[in-house]
């Protein structure tokens, strides 16, 4: 009998990061290696990049951090355009909230969308990878 158990970092094969802060994803770079994963990392410092990206509809991510601060198009209004245009929910990748506040309202208003499982704060720790995985995991029913 196979137990539901958690997946492991390496079961993980790519991993996108919206976050306009270079030395951000710099830090979250290391912290998934650290955490054991070894697939591929798309980072977009934009959420119309990510947008274009996610609009190919190729090679969509495991797993998405978005971050909720960004200039021009927010994490928020980036998640809604790609539900609007039914990007997300797909049946590939779940979304975490990446954000340096820990404001209440902003973890509620994640929440409200479909395609977010999670919401992190920054920095990402390897602890709190895990439990994205564990989300991840529950998410789909893996």
């Amino acid at each position: 009998m196979m137990h539901h158990n958690t997946l492991t970092a390496q079961a993980i094969g790519h991993i996108l990061l919206v976050d306009d802060e270079d030395d951000c994803n710099f830090v979250t770079r290391l912290v998934l290696k650290k955490a054991g994963f070894t697939g591929r990392l798309t980072c977009f410092t934009s959420a119309e990049m990510a947008l274009a990206y996610m609009r190919k509809g190729q090679d969509l991510p495991d797993i998405m951090f978005v971050d909720i601060n960004m200039p021009a198009v927010n994490g928020f209004e980036f998640l809604a355009t790609c539900e609007a245009e039914k990007l997300l929910p797909n049946d590939v990748t779940s979304v975490i909230m990446f954000s340096s506040s820990n404001r209440p309202s902003d973890l509620e208003r994640a929440l409200s969308f479909n395609s977010v499982i999670g919401y992190v704060e920054k920095a990402l720790s390897v602890d709190s990878f895990e439990r994205v995985l564990k989300d991840h995991t529950k998410a789909r029913g893996l």
